[in-house]
């Protein structure tokens, strides 16, 4: 058994007499002879619908506070229950009776106590119901005798008949109740005891024009308007022009009908309707259907949640097949009979398209291979019924809630009714957006409260998670575009149809999945979704691989640093932490001196110096030139100590071996014109192990230096061979500048000559130049050349 329930029920097969074809049109003819009926004639009602009406009176009705209880009701335990086997007619009849009887229960109660009728006919409480529903019809019948039905026709009860009669000898006393009440509370009209808005809806609901769409399955649209000319009615273009003789096509609906009230009971009882061709229906329901018609996909499943009946199953699956589509409904959220009468009916009808799922709705998740198809959601869900003109048809066709019917008989929907109804709303929307392969949600009531409608689509759409590689659903709005009188003038994106003396009202919102349209997509982002849906294979090409692009790169990147890295940069650095500038250690009297000097040294120094970065450019293939910079020494000073950084960070990892570093005593002292009397242990070193006198290099210094000169123009010299340097030279060459200390004023006033002048040393970067060095004796520049190299 637990088997049986968890396969899902495909409803595929027609009943015997019901096979495949269509129906011939000579078949749906003669109709009967619709101008018969007289308009709005509707039977009295039975005995067995007082009972009915009576019973749910009882269980509908508004308790009052105690001082002002005019009756006391009691409750009777031998009521049959509302489904009891009576047919729908009955059932809908019952309803109505029981709600007109409680749209006018102060004004019955205030008659029947007036009048003493329940005292002197001796009136149970048990029986007061029954009174109330017998009395509101016999007042609305101007108290004359219903017409009884001959014998056979229906069940006699007793009870009925005797209060029937008590009714009929009480009358006048009841009517002259009636007036006396109408009297003290000024009602032109029975009717005036009703607020404006619900005698405005009753107004309307006893003209309201019917709406019945037509099974395109079996016929078209156009089929259906010859066969009702041909039963001598007419088409009007306009809904305000139908009379009991025409019809219209609904502006809205492609698929449906509109008819005269007057019409309605002889279309019930023509054969059109029996054999399905036409099915009547409230225009709410028809709406929801051409909203939901457009967005169908081919072969996609269309599911419908909520609270509906089984012709509604039956018009989605209509429209469904026309796009070779398939209808789910969710069994379980219905009760027993409901599920068998929509498997009869859409037997009878020769639908085969719906599958009925054993599962809730609300159970369901995006992996049940059930809605792997799922493209579309249709929700339908209870509501509050506050647009419908005649609540009671509506709400007996289409499963409603009949606990709404106290509040709605009073004109105002309690908050606490309200809170219930939006709970369950938003729960059935909120579970319809978490499909994710659903495209398209279609919410739709018949209520005029914001809570149940934009209200409550706003707040579910905030709280929706959506996974972040979808689109999110948005209210996609206007629906009927070309309908701007129907809809709302505040809002566009939604359809609401306002109660009317046509139509029964509505609120429809169809939520698509889409894009920001506040945010501009990039191309990148339109290629990759059309990329992922497949719509560019063999138009765009396939792009390289980013991992190649980086091994290029890195490549490009090495090759440069290679370029630009030399001997002579990683050794420059070492140079940098030479004081730039004036030697504290140098007098002020002899700075003035060296001032003009250096002015002439750094003319001549130019042209030697641009010849030379123009021959290291075109070796390189540098691309920057050389500038010199002309500053106080404090600027030069941090702009030689970001050059001492920039090329430490250039220097190549791969040469492990260092140039030997001079310390900075020895290289302040080489510098200097004259050096500190108090020497280095190394400098003193130095001195101890050479031999030669000053005299000697100082004779030799200038075809030396000029030897060192043409040397470094002609050829830079690599780390090997300034490895090849001895320090003891450099000691040597210290020990007789610090002999030659005597005569230093006598060498300062000596003229300098051009070619013993050393270039300026080349910063890292090669873009700015150092500074020309501030000593002009010979042997000091051949120093001071000695410990670049």
């Amino acid at each position: 058994m637990s088997s049986e329930k968890e396969k899902p029920i495909i409803i595929s097969q027609r009943e015997r007499g019901h096979q495949g074809d269509k129906q011939p049109l000579s078949s749906l003819l003669p109709l009967p002879h619709l101008h018969s009926v007289s308009p709005g004639s509707v039977g009295p009602p039975s005995d067995q619908v007082f009972l009915q009406a009576a019973a749910i009176f009882q269980r509908l009705r508004r308790e009052k506070p105690e001082p002002r209880q005019l009756l006391r009701y009691e409750n009777r335990t031998d009521t049959l229950p509302l489904n009891s086997g009576d047919d729908k007619a009955t059932q809908k009849q019952a309803y109505q009776l029981a709600f007109n009887t409680l749209k006018y229960q102060d004004l019955l109660e205030a008659v029947i106590s007036d009048s003493f009728f329940h005292k002197s006919q001796n009136i149970y409480s048990d029986l007061l119901p029954l009174a109330m529903v017998m009395l509101y019809d016999f007042q609305d019948r101007r108290f004359l005798l219903r017409r009884r039905p001959a014998e056979g026709e229906q069940v006699v009860v007793a009870e009925v008949r005797d209060l029937e009669k008590s009714l009929q000898r009480w009358k006048i006393k009841l009517a002259a109740s009636l007036a006396r009440f109408r009297v003290k509370h000024s009602l032109r009209s029975v009717s005036r005891f009703l607020s404006d808005p619900l005698r405005t809806k009753e107004r309307r609901a006893k003209s309201l024009p019917f709406y019945a769409w037509v099974n395109t399955l079996n016929t078209s649209l156009d089929e259906m308007c010859e066969i009702l000319r041909s039963a001598n009615l007419s088409e009007v273009k306009n809904m305000a022009d139908l009379t009991c003789s025409t019809f219209s096509k609904d502006p809205l609906c492609p698929d449906t009908l509109v008819f005269s009230r007057s019409l309605c009971k002889p279309l019930q009882s023509s054969i059109l309707t029996t054999t399905r061709v036409l099915n009547i229906q409230d225009r709410s329901v028809c709406l929801a259907v051409s909203v939901s018609r457009p967005v169908l996909f081919d072969k996609g499943d269309v599911l419908v949640a909520g609270s509906f009946s089984a012709l509604t199953v039956a018009h989605v699956a209509v429209a469904a097949a026309a796009r070779s589509g398939r209808v789910l409904v969710c069994g379980a959220d219905h009760a027993p009979v409901q599920t068998e009468e929509m498997k009869n009916l859409l037997s009878q009808m020769g639908i085969k398209n719906v599958k009925v799922l054993p599962a809730a709705f609300c159970s369901l998740n995006e992996w049940d291979s059930a809605v792997h198809r799922l493209k579309v959601v249709v929700v339908l869900p209870q509501c509050s019924s506050s647009a419908l003109n005649d609540p009671v048809a509506t709400m007996h066709s289409e499963h409603g809630d009949w606990s709404l019917l106290p509040d709605l008989s009073h004109g105002s929907i309690s908050k606490s009714k309200i809170f219930s109804l939006t709970t369950q709303q938003a729960r059935l929307l909120a579970h319809a957006l978490s499909f994710p392969k659903v495209q398209t949600v279609v919410y739709c009531t018949r209520s005029v409260c914001p809570e149940e409608n934009e209200q409550l689509v706003g707040r579910v759409l905030e709280k929706t998670h959506i996974h972040p590689k979808l689109l999110p659903f948005r209210v996609n709005g206007p629906i009927f575009p070309d309908d701007s009188a129907s809809g709302d003038e505040t809002d566009s994106r939604f359809f609401r149809l306002h109660p009317s003396q046509f139509t029964n009202g509505c609120f429809i919102a169809r939520l698509s999945r889409q894009a920001d349209p506040t945010k501009v997509e990039s191309v990148q982002d339109v290629l990759a979704r059309a990329a992922a849906k497949g719509l560019l294979d063999g138009i765009i090409p396939e792009p390289s691989k980013p991992a190649k692009k980086s091994k290029r790169k890195k490549k490009r990147v090495a090759l440069s640093t290679s370029r630009t890295s030399s001997p002579s940069s990683q050794e420059e650095p070492e140079a940098a932490e030479i004081s730039d500038g004036v030697d504290p250690a140098l007098p002020s009297e002899d700075k003035d001196k060296e001032e003009g000097e250096n002015e002439g040294e750094e003319n001549e120094a130019d042209g030697k110096d641009s010849k030379t970065k123009s021959e290291k450019k075109k070796k390189r293939k540098s691309k920057r030139n050389q500038k010199q910079s002309r500053g106080d020494a404090a600027g030069l000073k941090n702009q030689a100590k970001g050059q001492k950084k920039k090329a430490k960070r250039k220097v190549n990892p791969s040469q492990h071996s260092k140039p030997r570093r001079i310390p900075r005593l020895t290289l302040t002292l080489m510098s200097a014109e004259k050096p500190s009397r108090h020497l280095s242990p190394i400098t003193a070193l130095a001195h101890k192990i050479s031999g030669k006198p000053v005299k000697k290099l100082q004779e030799g210094s200038a075809p030396v230096l000029e030897k060192h000169l043409s040397h470094a123009q002609s050829a830079p010299q690599t780390a090997s061979e300034r490895k090849n340097i001895q320090p003891e030279e450099e000691e040597r060459n210290l020990e007789k500048q610090r002999s030659r200390s005597g005569n230093v004023k006598k060498t300062q006033g000596a003229p300098t000559a051009a070619g013993h002048i050393l270039p300026p040393i080349s910063s890292p970067s090669g873009s700015v130049a150092r500074p020309q060095s501030m000593t002009s004796d010979p042997q000091l520049a051949l120093s001071s050349s000695l410990s670049e190299l």
